[in-house]
């Protein structure tokens, strides 16, 4: 996962500095994840995280080499798909359920998990971009991107699909915001477009997504403006944020054995629990966060 910014020379090519307060946002991200999850009050704005991430995750990804991509995105997908199926396997052996109900033929998209849709999503998405000419002009990639993202907010509204694909349809246009910043001059234009036609969506009454996308691409816009020096608390933020997001249903199942949904002590069991996990697996299989 990338934590840097991009800035454009006077030639035209793209040079990439670190930026503090893009590590800070992907850690509030991960944060406000772990609070969704566990019900928190004002959970549901929480969910602006993913098309956060999604945004990011595309800006600094787009250009680079499928190989490098795969590495990055599917290689933590299967092994955390992996964790997971062990886990929902040893699930099935306590409770004495079948397997057939702790799998279902949607993970073969998403994973076993369905917090881990969006890395194929945003592998997929980034092997599409490829096939996007650079020489395209700009206002050709804006007219697509706006169409794709006005179809993929109707469908996502109206239209009755099976996940994970109703989460793919969600964040489309966050993705073609994160192609679109990493193809513009002005990287900060395309998420307040988000933002602005999120904002005009969500007061005409379109439900779903339009509140989070309007968070998300307003929080990419300050983490992208002030830029906070590098240090070593926001490497230390940047780099457990991964993990954070990959492990937390985990620790959540495991907590929820302990303390009942409504506790107030859940939300901070399970992020200091999904921390716990995160550094254990950094030592012990980096290559999974």
């Amino acid at each position: 996962m990338y934590t840097t910014v991009a800035s454009h020379s006077v030639s035209g090519t793209t040079t990439r500095t670190r930026n503090g307060s893009v590590d800070l946002l992907r850690f509030v991200g991960a944060i406000g994840i772990i609070q969704f999850h566990c019900g928190t009050p004002g959970h549901s704005i929480s969910l602006a995280a993913l098309p956060m991430f999604v945004i990011l995750l595309v800006y600094f990804g787009e250009g680079s080499d499928l190989g490098s991509s795969a590495r990055r995105l599917i290689a933590p997908w299967l092994i955390w798909s992996a964790v997971y199926a062990v886990l929902k396997i040893a699930q099935s052996v306590v409770s004495g359920t079948s397997l057939s109900s702790e799998f279902a033929p949607w993970m073969l998209f998403a994973g076993t998990s369905i917090h881990l849709w969006f890395l194929p999503f945003a592998f997929v998405f980034l092997c599409a971009s490829t096939t996007v000419p650079e020489r395209l002009p700009l206002a050709a990639l804006w007219t697509l991107c706006l169409v794709l993202s006005a179809v993929a907010l109707w469908a996502f509204n109206t239209q009755t699909v099976p996940a994970p694909f109703t989460q793919w349809l969600a964040v489309i246009s966050a993705a073609c915001t994160g192609l679109l910043m990493s193809r513009t001059q002005n990287s900060l234009l395309p998420p307040t477009v988000l933002a602005f036609c999120a904002a005009t969506a969500f007061f005409l009454g379109v439900e779903g997504i339009t509140d989070q996308l309007l968070i998300a691409g307003l929080a990419v816009v300050l983490a992208m403006e002030v830029h906070l020096q590098q240090s070593a608390l926001t490497d230390f933020l940047s780099n457990i944020s991964f993990g954070l997001y990959l492990s937390h249903p985990a620790v959540l199942a495991a907590v929820l054995y302990v303390v009942p949904v409504n506790s107030p002590l859940l939300f901070p069991l399970v992020a200091a629990g999904s921390l716990a996990a995160t550094l254990v697996v950094k030592k012990v299989f980096p290559a999974s966060v």
